[in-house]
């Protein structure tokens, strides 16, 4: 069993006095600040923190929104909340706010040494840089053949071009047994994910910067694996690793999910700064969008993170359905529609080519530039 005196240097204690270890303080070099479970974090003597332990009450707006301002302040420093009821869908918001571990209320000696040991032995020495990661954006499938591969593959460059001249966009292609985002973008790279799930301690920049391939002037590519993998299989905490590393590298990272959920995507969906699914303007495929929203919200994920996109949109007078309609049946606005010109579409992706290669203006390509700016916009908020 761990000791205090196992105990990492800069650890910071943050909480009432009642949930206090008491009994058995915590020596070593740990700093405890006694204050009320939404007062404001004393951010000036964080500065040093390496690990900080933190109260956290759900029910409180404050309480939350400070491990927000907390994680925005020191976004490599691992935290610890202690929650006086640990429940699977406040684990799961704690976990998406970018909490690293959870402990029950009042403090055990034991627990709370034992959660402290194990996020130092996770710290790494070039996690303590100044860099905030960079925003990730997960693209959900309403329904198989929505084309959210053709989404992400046109939207990524132009998103990259709304959040700078020099910003650079990576694509991790989660779509595990049917995924075509490198084919989409015409490259062929010799390793793919796979590669980066099974690196364990030799994941590194230098590792995915040997697997990327470059889709695009602005895009690089993270292509899914050749052989189909169970869809089950990935280590969450593995492909966390990976984003990480891509969070860092580039300007803004998206991830195409497979169509059914998993622990890892469900997840990963509430890890992402914006979710965008991918719908068409159908029956069926509104149906499957309303049972996946009421789905996602159920288990925690805030609706305002979801933006629900309608692609292969018709321009007919006398259409059946419409945004409108579809913002209704959902329940949930729509945040963008993109045209549907198949036979350019079907064109660019038989050369490997963007839409924008083979033909400089489309409305598909207005309305992909449209929907790059309103996310951009949303990321720049949050």
């Amino acid at each position: 069993m761990k000791q205090a005196t196992d105990l990492p240097k800069g650890v910071y204690l943050i909480a009432q006095p009642s949930v206090m270890s008491g009994a058995e303080p915590i020596s070593g070099d740990v700093t405890t600040i006694e204050c009320s479970v939404d007062e404001q974090l004393p951010m000036s003597e964080l500065g040093s923190a390496s690990i900080v332990v933190i109260e956290v009450d759900p029910a409180s707006r404050n309480s939350l929104d400070r491990v927000d301002r907390l994680r925005k302040h020191s976004p490599h420093v691992p935290i610890i909340a202690g929650l006086a009821n640990v429940d699977i869908a406040t684990t799961r918001q704690l976990l998406r706010k970018g909490v690293n571990d959870i402990v029950a209320l009042p403090f055990a000696i034991d627990e709370l040494v034992a959660a402290i040991v194990d996020a130092a032995e996770h710290i790494k020495p070039d996690q303590l840089a100044d860099a905030e990661p960079a925003p990730f954006v997960a693209l959900v499938k309403s329904i198989g053949g929505s084309g959210s591969t053709t989404l992400i593959t046109h939207l990524a460059p132009h998103l990259a071009e709304s959040m700078g001249d020099d910003a650079r966009a990576c694509i991790i292609d989660l779509d595990l047994q049917s995924g075509d985002v490198a084919a989409y973008m015409g490259c062929s790279p010799r390793r793919n994910l796979a590669d980066l799930l099974e690196a364990d301690e030799r994941l590194d920049e230098d590792l995915i910067a040997s697997v990327v391939c470059e889709g695009h002037p602005r895009v690089d590519v993270i292509a899914a694996p050749t052989d189909i993998v169970p869809i089950e299989s990935v280590d969450f905490e593995q492909l966390m690793q990976v984003v990480t590393l891509a969070r860092r590298m580039y300007d803004v990272v998206l991830i195409d999910l497979p169509t059914s959920f998993t622990n890892w995507s469900l997840n990963t969906v509430f890890a992402a700064d914006e979710t965008i699914m991918v719908g068409l303007e159908t029956i069926q495929s509104l149906r499957h969008a309303k049972r996946q929203l009421d789905f996602l919200v159920s288990m925690g994920i805030a609706r305002d993170k979801i933006q629900v996109v309608l692609n292969r949109t018709e321009k007919r007078l006398f259409k059946t359905i419409d945004a409108s309609d579809a913002a209704k049946a959902l329940k949930h606005p729509i945040l963008a529609t993109i045209g549907d010109e198949a036979n350019l579409l079907r064109t660019a992706q038989d050369q490997g080519e963007l839409v924008d290669a083979v033909q400089k203006r489309s409305k598909f390509t207005k309305d992909i530039m449209q929907l790059a700016d309103l996310v951009a916009g949303r990321l720049a908020e949050s």
